[in-house]
């Protein structure tokens, strides 16, 4: 969805009731309605979209099954965001792709105990569970002042690491924060992640590859 410009375009779509699942049967079913002019205009034209490969991108995406409803915020979604106060939760949604997953509301105080409860454990349950790994991970310099679900100051195989943390209660976690990106863009670093029961897990590219269906990455 990222790849994407034109979101306002993509986000009406996902907001319609259109089954898109039709509209895909239909190019299975006629493969040459994309070489007709008029009937591709057309198509572009119902769907707000400015060119093929923008279409092509969300029947695919509907298909894997990624488009995400709009919904009320929950205490759940504040922990995948790691989002732990009403500061941070206004400072998310001025990102507009999380505004646009959520309808206004405003949770209690009790949510975002909640949410930084979990968000705390899981960056303690990783520490730990790093530190059993000493072969691997040297934890001797560990920073954990870089944010509250980053960690810094580690080092893998000789070689320094910084470690993102998530609570994973919920089986999904939204990554938004930029430095969080940031950090994982560098090309020793890692994501973590931990539900309070079982040993906290690295989220590899293949375990994403996996979960979301993705098959097309922009380079």
């Amino acid at each position: 969805m990222n790849t994407i410009s034109d979101k306002e375009s993509l986000y009406r779509i996902m907001k319609s009731n259109t089954d898109l699942s039709k509209v895909a049967d239909a190019i299975d079913n006629n493969s040459n309605i994309l070489d007709n002019n008029e009937e591709l205009s057309s198509l572009l034209t119902e769907f707000n979209l400015n060119d093929i490969s923008k279409l092509r991108v969300i029947l695919e995406t509907s298909q894997s099954g990624l488009f995400i409803k709009k919904s009320d915020l929950t205490q759940e979604d504040l922990v995948s965001l790691g989002v732990a106060s009403i500061e941070e939760l206004a400072e998310a949604l001025k990102d507009k792709d999380l505004s646009n997953m959520f309808h206004s509301s405003n949770p209690n105080v009790s949510a975002f105990l909640y949410a930084e409860k979990l968000i705390s454990r899981a960056k303690r349950r990783v520490i730990e569970h790093l530190r059993t790994l000493s072969d691997k991970y040297d934890c001797n310099e560990l920073d954990e002042d870089i944010s509250k679900s980053a960690i810094g100051g580690i080092k893998k195989n000789g070689q320094p690491i910084y470690i993102v943390t998530r609570p994973s209660d919920n089986d999904f976690i939204i990554v938004y924060y930029g430095s969080e990106k940031d950090i994982l863009d560098y090309e020793n670093s890692e994501l973590w992640v931990d539900n309070g029961i079982d040993i906290p897990k690295r989220i590899t590219l293949g375990k994403i590859l996996k979960n979301t269906g993705i098959n097309k990455i922009p380079v």
